[in-house]
């Protein structure tokens, strides 16, 4: 993949022959921390991950969802069904009047391993992402969000970190180790408004400019899928996890392309993690 350096976004228009597009272009790149991952049984304590079991302060509750019996009575007849058959798998926990659903773990950051690279998150500590795909919550500005959870320990060092053991949960990732870069992402056709001869020229012009798949990434661009962009308006991308598409469906977002975990830039900028919400990108 070659690196999108500024010369090398107008080399490429240019042999398009949409060299005039060159400024439009620059001035929509936007930085992020791209990742790559490799599945892995084998990981030091607080060390990044994707899936597998995260590494979490002595004492921390796993993260739940909860819905009262009352909102539950009013669900549809096949909804109740699956509640019934989660609580009997032991994933939805009876407490009392509520209804808990464990949240599958999806990723443990290292903020440290990030640090050198961007200036947008903590520059220490670990921030721990969690989420229920099939649970819809509602819309934040025009699109889907699913129950999800985010835990953030500034201080906690990896020694003090204890690998966890999973609840019964909806689902299970598997485990990967992740590698982070710096690099650029250029906006997509859509965003230039460009007509759909110049869109076409565009995106095979930029194309080995373009991260491959799976996009996994931190502090992501808005994506443009077929409702709204995701992160909407004043939110920031902590992190954004791809289906993988491999034949063993290592991490599968079943009719989404992915899940993006965004904070309100407000709730970021006070470190407020319990902001954290995670959208489902529908392509």
């Amino acid at each position: 993949m070659a690196v999108a350096t500024d010369a090398a976004i107008r080399e490429r228009l240019e042999r398009a022959g949409l060299g005039q597009l060159a400024p439009r272009v620059l001035a929509e790149v936007r930085t992020e921390v791209r990742i790559t991952s490799a599945r892995t049984a084998s990981f030091a304590l607080g060390q990044s991950r994707i899936g597998g079991a995260p590494d979490l302060p002595p004492g921390t509750a796993w993260p739940r969802h909860r819905w009262s019996r009352t909102e539950t009575e009013i669900w549809p007849a096949w909804a109740r069904r699956d509640l019934d058959v989660a609580i009997g798998a032991g994933v939805v926990a009876v407490e009392g009047e509520v209804l808990a659903l464990a949240l599958a773990f999806v990723a443990q950051l290292d903020l440290a391993e990030l640090a050198p690279l961007q200036s947008v998150l903590p520059r220490r500590g670990h921030l721990w992402l969690f989420a229920d795909q099939q649970t819809t919550l509602g819309e934040i500005g025009g699109y889907p969000h699913c129950a999800c959870a985010c835990l953030y320990a500034a201080e906690a060092s990896a020694a003090e970190l204890v690998r966890a053991v999973p609840p019964p949960v909806p689902e299970r990732l598997a485990a990967h180790a992740l590698a982070f870069a710096a690099a650029r992402s250029l906006p997509e056709a859509g965003e230039l408004d460009l007509g759909d001869d110049d869109g076409r020229r565009y995106t095979a012009a930029v194309a080995d400019l373009a991260q491959p798949e799976p996009r996994h990434a931190c502090l992501s661009r808005s994506e443009y899928g077929s409702i709204a962009p995701v992160p909407p308006a004043d939110y920031t991308a902590i992190l954004r996890v791809d289906s993988d598409g491999s034949d063993d469906v290592a991490i599968n977002w079943g009719d989404a392309a992915w899940i993006t975990f965004a904070i309100p830039d407000a709730g970021l900028a006070a470190q407020r993690f319990d902001e954290v919400r995670g959208f489902r990108w529908i392509g």
